[in-house]
């Protein structure tokens, strides 16, 4: 890193509240930074000294075009934040599920099914209700609960008119976990759990926010920062969205989900916290510590 003012490469697909605030904090803090949109360019031949970036935060609302876009950079010798082994670990929901499997991550059990006709044995492993979800989704996007055998012939018939050719295969096939009427949204930052908060639906089993689903915040409580510990254990420090159920049935906490790009325009307003700020100052503190690893 050279002796001058670092610089920081904000990759958005558009600058919206939460990335200008972000930008803000940079700003303030001393840092000049250059925002990059899913359709420009990338800085990946720019020598150092002449506005190479020395981090690049990727905030790409495309899963694919985050993983690609850190990907090209990574390979181009410039940090990500987060890296590229997170962002491809939180983008696909089955290679999450097998990765925390291996690390005795408490989660829903799940298989993963390759073919259609391969989901029929999920009744034999979940019952008669269980969850499909496709390896790389976001909002709650193409997540379906599949009631019955009629509802997944319904689901299969469905699936098999829109992609003929099975292209959508695998999928993750997960058991439907007794979690009432809420879900639990981590925000963690570093490897620390800043905020906390129940995404309550009474009307929509998926308690997205962006299905409607109310925020209540919610202390993290011991159980739930060491379960985040863990998780961030295996993935390595960065900016996550930790989504946990309550499990009724099995009385503890289970990981739905990891998102390696949690949203907070609406959230932070109700609980409080500077999501915003929180990420400035660990992408300076980054940056401080890299400088200060750097030979004179």
């Amino acid at each position: 890193m050279s002796s001058g003012q670092a610089n920081v490469l904000l990759c958005v697909t558009k600058l919206r509240e939460e990335e200008k605030r972000i930008a803000e904090g940079l700003t303030a803090r001393g840092f000049q930074v250059e925002v990059n949109l899913d359709s420009m360019a990338l800085p990946l031949s720019r020598p150092a000294g002449e506005g190479r970036p020395d981090l690049a935060l990727i905030r790409c609302l495309s899963q694919k075009n985050a993983l690609s876009r850190a990907t090209l950079l990574d390979l181009a010798g410039i940090r990500t934040l987060n890296s590229v082994q997170a962002i491809n670990i939180c983008t696909n929901k089955i290679h999450q599920a097998i990765v925390f499997e291996g690390h005795g991550i408490p989660q829903p059990r799940f298989q993963v099914a390759f073919t259609a006709a391969s989901l029929q044995e999920a009744f034999e492993a979940f019952g008669q209700v269980f969850v499909v979800k496709p390896a790389s989704s976001s909002w709650g996007r193409g997540i379906a609960r599949i009631v019955g055998r009629e509802g997944l012939d319904g689901w299969i018939a469905a699936r098999e008119s829109l992609d003929p050719s099975h292209q959508s295969f695998p999928v993750l096939v997960q058991e439907y976990v007794d979690k009432g009427d809420f879900d639990i949204r981590v925000v963690v930052v570093g490897k620390e759990p800043i905020a906390a908060f129940r995404r309550v639906s009474p009307d929509n089993w998926k308690t997205n926010t962006h299905l409607g689903a109310e925020v209540e915040p919610l202390e993290v409580d011991a159980e739930i920062r060491s379960l985040c510990g863990r998780v961030t254990g295996v993935l390595g420090e960065g900016i996550y969205g930790i989504d946990l159920f309550y499990d009724y049935k099995e009385h503890r906490y289970l990981v739905c989900e990891v998102n390696q790009n949690p949203e907070f325009a609406k959230s932070w307003l109700i609980h409080g916290v500077d999501v915003a700020a929180h990420i400035a100052q660990y992408a300076a503190n980054r940056l401080a510590s890299e400088r200060s690893l750097q030979p004179t």
